[in-house]
């Protein structure tokens, strides 16, 4: 416990120790959860990865307790995260509720799932892992209803070991989408290799052990292959046309999305969240949302 705490202290600051501190004693709750939460209350959706903890009781948008309904879709039968997953009536996402059905599928190619299918989309932390993430965004919308509501979660690189990393531009996500980026895409690893910060990462072992797994990322899929802060997330989501309802930045590394998909041919208003002086700007715990 000790040599954890010293850990966490040197590699992540002391505002963060005590952060970690008050979450044991106080689970940190969205403010956005309850303002959207009505959006899923009672309704069907679907998650991109998962089991994940920020959707838990006791996570940072507990959206398992009211949902009515949740399946889920994941790239692999065995995940580093999940381990084995069986596909079938099998996602366990919470224990008085039945399981959904679990797809084993990439996020950027769901062909098994209709269109408009879900009331809502859940995303913790996915799509970073994703090496076309315009190609998997259209894939969850295209499963959402009209008016169907996308939860997403993203890594903000200053929480992470991503941050002597730049953050991706929109130009660079556009690119990837118009040359058909594939999830077997090595492109990114030098930068990777070059910039990742190992000390913030203990499970990816030495340089070597890290250089290996990252060689086989297609297997493995634990490569960034993108990195964000809040701007670029809020951006992101604009780009694509769906009105943002809420973002919120929370230690120690989420960016939490909400948006609207609109009916074919609205326009959203974002301009709120598009702002230099926007309100997120200054609640950030981050600093390069600040600046």
């Amino acid at each position: 416990m000790l040599q954890k705490i010293v850990h966490i202290a040197q590699t992540r600051g002391f505002a963060s120790l005590l952060h970690a501190a008050y979450g044991k004693l106080r689970p940190l709750r969205a403010q956005a959860f309850s303002t959207t939460a009505a959006l899923l209350q009672g309704k069907s959706g679907l998650e991109i990865g998962g089991y994940s903890q920020v959707f838990s009781p006791k996570g940072i948008f507990p959206a398992y307790t009211i949902v009515g309904q949740l399946d889920n879709c994941n790239y692999g039968n065995a995940t580093v995260w999940e381990g084995h997953i069986q596909t079938g009536q099998t996602f366990r996402f919470n224990p008085d509720k039945p399981a959904g059905r679990q797809y084993v599928l990439e996020a950027t190619d769901m062909h098994q799932i209709a269109d408009a299918q879900y009331d809502f989309v859940l995303s913790s932390h996915v799509l970073e892992h994703t090496a076309n993430p315009l190609r998997a965004l259209h894939e969850w919308l295209r499963i959402l209803k009209p008016d169907g509501t996308l939860v997403m979660l993203l890594p903000h690189k200053d929480g992470t070991f991503d941050h002597r990393r730049p953050v991706t531009t929109l130009a660079h996500i556009q690119a990837d989408f118009e040359q058909q980026m594939g999830e077997d895409d090595l492109t990114h690893m030098a930068e990777i290799l070059a910039l990742h910060d190992l000390q913030r990462d203990p499970e990816a072992g030495d340089f070597e052990a890290f250089k290996a797994r990252s060689a086989h990322n297609a297997d493995n899929r634990c490569f960034h292959h993108h990195v964000f802060n809040t701007a670029a997330g809020v951006e992101l989501l604009n780009h694509l046309g769906l009105q943002l309802l809420a973002v919120e930045a929370l230690r120690p590394m989420h960016i939490l999305l909400v948006a609207r998909k609109l009916p074919l041919g609205s326009t959203p208003d974002n301009a709120p969240f598009l702002r230099a002086d926007a309100s997120y700007h200054q609640q950030s715990p981050f600093v390069s949302d600040r600046l």
